[in-house]
């Protein structure tokens, strides 16, 4: 089998449903695997990090913005933000003074910090893995079987077929399962650790 072209992915699904009916349908069952897919595989690969300038606090994040990793306010010295929950973050700060922030929060597409600053804040997040229908992505040339044994499930859930798209989910979630703890147990030296000021 051949799995270096997002056609060869079409092509290996095609041949395990031996299906010709379902062939039109087959882009639809990768994108369907490749939501599921990103909300369940959050792991260093999807991980990047930019450069966000507020203005009056406030910074519009990436496009393919999937979850905050650690935000960091690059002024001298650098802080690391801390997450507060929007009421919570209004409530802390009702008039909006400016100084050197301690929190952010997310509100819709927008990062915003407190007190208000607009220094810029460095933002490791985890990114939407690109549809490999575009370019091929780190899934996709890592973990193969993961979109085969996904799309699988899609198309036979399409198709009403309840054993064997219980079957292919299963293989897939096995996949998803082994992905998570690779990660896992790539963070190697994890320990509780003292973080921040003490008395």
């Amino acid at each position: 089998m051949s799995f270096s072209t997002y056609a060869d992915l079409q092509s290996q699904i095609a041949n395990w449903l031996a299906r010709d009916d379902l062939t039109n349908y087959i882009p639809d069952f990768i994108r369907l695997f490749e939501c599921s897919a990103a909300r369940r595989l959050k792991v260093r690969p999807t991980q990047t990090s930019t450069t966000l300038t507020p203005s009056s606090g406030t910074a519009t994040l990436p496009t393919d913005f999937f979850g905050v990793v650690r935000a960091t306010w690059t002024g001298d010295p650098r802080v690391e933000l801390s997450y507060a929950h929007p009421t919570y973050l209004e409530g802390l700060f009702p008039t909006v003074p400016s100084g050197t922030p301690s929190f952010y929060t997310i509100e819709g597409t927008s990062l915003k910090v407190r007190p208000s600053d607009d220094t810029a804040v460095n933002l490791l997040y985890n990114q939407r893995t690109a549809a490999v229908e575009s370019a091929l992505n780190w899934l996709y040339t890592s973990h193969f079987d993961a979109y085969l044994f996904g799309s699988l499930a899609e198309a036979n859930a399409f198709n009403k077929d309840v054993d064997p798209a219980g079957l292919w989910k299963a293989r897939r979630d096995e996949v998803f399962s082994e992905i998570l703890m690779a990660d896992f147990n790539e963070r190697g030296g994890m320990a509780v650790r003292v973080f921040g000021q003490t008395p």
